[in-house]
């Protein structure tokens, strides 16, 4: 559904189903967001806000039978630095301006994202759940990212002095999701519209389905609508013989 014209990042069929109602959406598509609105920090310009994929996060968890993490810091950093210098369009930007850095993982089938937030000295959960046991079952983790992403970003920020130890945790307490199966759905959204604040676009009326559900049709259409996705004439072909064969059956069906 989705093949990217450099040929670094596919998107199967069955990921993009997933997002249909009803469904919860997989890490690939979540990944594939990040990519898009990275691309669109890098219009820009200069990066204010950067989104890392699923795996760095799941890569700072521990291994059950050693008990040490899945990646040393070393092959960590070596990994971000991957993630970033394979985009041809990133290779020459500053991340010394950059303010916000997403990380989302996912712990037992449920996405959070922790931001950390370099202007308000802050590491940010953003949970849609805003789970009771947050303390004793998910900051564990989310303690394990920020400690990697601190040590990696402490290479970026050579030029620029970051008080690491100032930083505060904040949980974001008003938007919570109307159902068990969504998360991912609001892990989009935050990408498109967390800023460090809160803003009616993340608050209002978000509780509904139908609007949840509308979203998820938009997002499909996006990833197919892709300028970057080789795929994309192919399956707007496709499409429009199977709506004109459509059309064709009314019409025979209505000269009855």
């Amino acid at each position: 559904m989705f093949k990217r014209k450099d040929g670094t990042f596919l998107l199967k069929r069955e990921s993009v189903q997933l997002i249909g109602i009803g469904c919860e959406i997989t890490s690939d598509v979540i990944d594939w967001y990040g990519d898009v609105m990275n691309r669109n920090e890098a219009q820009k310009g200069k990066f204010k806000r950067w989104f890392f994929d699923t795996s760095l996060a799941g890569d700072c968890q521990l291994d059950i039978d050693s008990g040490n993490p899945v990646l040393s810091p070393d092959d960590y950093y070596d990994k971000l630095d991957l993630d970033i210098t394979n985009k041809e369009w990133a290779k020459n930007l500053s991340f010394t301006e950059c303010i916000l850095w997403f990380f989302p993982y996912c712990n037992n089938k449920h996405y959070i994202m922790i931001c950390v937030n370099i202007k308000a000295e802050r590491f940010e959960v953003l949970d849609s759940l805003r789970h009771k046991d947050f303390e004793e079952t998910y900051k564990p983790m989310a303690k394990r990212v920020v400690q990697y992403a601190i040590n990696y970003m402490k290479t970026q920020f050579a030029e620029k002095t970051v008080r690491w130890e100032r930083f505060t945790w904040f949980n974001l307490e008003k938007v919570t999701q109307p159902d068990q199966i969504s998360c991912g759905m609001y892990i989009i959204r935050w990408m498109r519209h967390w800023e460090g604040k809160y803003n009616s676009a993340l608050t209002k009326d978000w509780k509904r389905i139908d609007l949840i559900n509308e979203e998820r049709e938009c997002l499909m259409l996006d990833i197919i609508l892709d300028e970057e996705n080789l795929e994309r004439e192919r399956i707007m072909k496709e499409a429009t013989k199977y709506c004109n064969m459509k059309n064709k059956k009314k019409e025979l069906k209505g000269r009855r």
